[in-house]
């Protein structure tokens, strides 16, 4: 997202200084999924619309084809009965499932996850947290996790701590 950076950055062997704009936006919708704190889905899409909106952007499959795996992802999260839900109609815990269900879609490579467990009880950050680990563990996919929940943080495999935009403790 930031261009100006020292060093290199790679993403799946491929170098991302020197592309323009619309090449890194390309890159960003294929290649990363974002989760935030607020789930930023919208009200008048059914859940399965919003899941769906990110693959029909990236445009690499028919509309059909788009739909049945977000489908797939509404199964692997045991979401399948918000599907036709309307945004407005779902819980917290439940518009976070939907908002990693709509970062799945394009199958990242890297997801980044701002906060997202900040504004859920625990019953629900547990099972974001454990839907997070499934995603490493069974699928490769690297997550890399802002958070200032300790207890999530506790139990990831690798923690940087950081303070005023400084790395403290790697």
């Amino acid at each position: 997202m930031d261009t100006d950076y020292e060093g290199d950055l790679t993403i799946d062997s491929e170098i991302m200084r020197g592309k323009n704009e619309n090449q890194l936006a390309l890159v960003r919708n294929k290649k990363i999924g974002f989760v935030f704190q607020f789930h930023y889905l919208l009200n008048e899409f059914t859940a399965l619309e919003n899941v769906m909106l990110p693959g029909l952007k990236l445009g690499l499959f028919p509309e059909a084809e788009v739909k049945q795996h977000a489908l797939e992802q509404f199964k692997k999260l045991d979401i399948e009965k918000l599907a036709d839900k309307r945004s407005n109609q779902l819980s917290g815990g439940e518009k976070q499932r939907v908002a990693i269900a709509r970062v799945l879609i394009n199958n990242p490579a890297i997801i980044m996850c701002d906060e997202p467990t900040g504004n859920l009880d625990k019953k629900n950050s547990l099972i974001v947290f454990n839907i997070f680990k499934q995603l490493a563990e069974e699928h490769h996919q690297t997550l890399l996790v802002v958070t200032h929940d300790e207890d999530f943080a506790k139990k990831t495999h690798r923690t940087i701590v950081m303070e005023d935009g400084r790395i403290i403790r790697p």
